[in-house]
């Protein structure tokens, strides 16, 4: 019986799973207690701390959201806005509030954008396609990223999805359709106002 939750543990649990499958990341201990009627966080980590014992959850230790659930659940991934794969658009422009499904097999980082344009169909990136972004990713050579402009003129900035690749004293960000030109960027422009915001990882398609 002692590896059985008390009622308030088996609610924090509860509030976890629902909460990892409906935003794709771990509750920080102040959304826990604020749900389940708990005002002290350090009441709300005793409770996870004996969680943890009973062998339902891991604490990762140093982070806000640091939990991982021993069950194996589906959860949702933030479609935080679009991306485009042709002329840059305003970075990460508002879309519906929506989730993607992508199981367990995401980081709490991970997010995805939704496609517009086609310099990016030769990869088989389409219009309306949804890509998987690793923000965490080391980024190499030819691999597909999100590149901003983060100094260009709009609120916040400009992003594009290319190959990036470095060549001598430029960045060059290479389509995937012959009808659509490189970009090129001068090394010294590209260290003050771009950077990568993350790696493509996967590709997904409605069909």
């Amino acid at each position: 019986m002692q590896d059985t939750p008390t009622e308030p543990q088996q609610r924090i649990y509860d509030f976890i799973r629902e909460y990892m499958q409906r935003e794709g990341r771990p509750p920080t201990n102040r959304e826990i207690g604020q749900a389940v009627g708990i005002r002290s966080t350090g009441h709300v980590d005793h409770h996870l701390s004996a969680l943890e014992r009973k062998g339902l959850i891991t604490r990762v230790r140093g982070k806000s959201r640091g939990i991982r659930l021993h069950e194996q659940i589906g959860y949702g991934v933030p479609i935080v806005g679009t991306i485009a794969a042709g002329k840059p658009l305003d970075h990460f422009a508002d879309t519906e509030q929506d989730v993607l499904d992508l199981g367990a097999h995401t980081t709490g980082r991970a997010y995805v954008l939704l496609v517009k344009g086609d310099s990016m169909i030769d990869e088989h990136i389409a219009d309306g396609d949804f890509v998987l972004i690793d923000p965490d990713a080391q980024i190499h050579e030819g691999d597909i990223v999100v590149a901003t402009h983060v100094n260009a003129t709009t609120d916040g900035g400009a992003a594009t999805l290319k190959r990036w690749y470095r060549e001598a004293g430029r960045i060059r960000l290479q389509p995937a359709n012959s009808a659509h030109s490189p970009i090129y960027v001068d090394a010294a422009e590209w260290d003050r106002e771009w950077e990568v915001q993350g790696k493509v990882t996967a590709v997904y398609r409605r069909c």
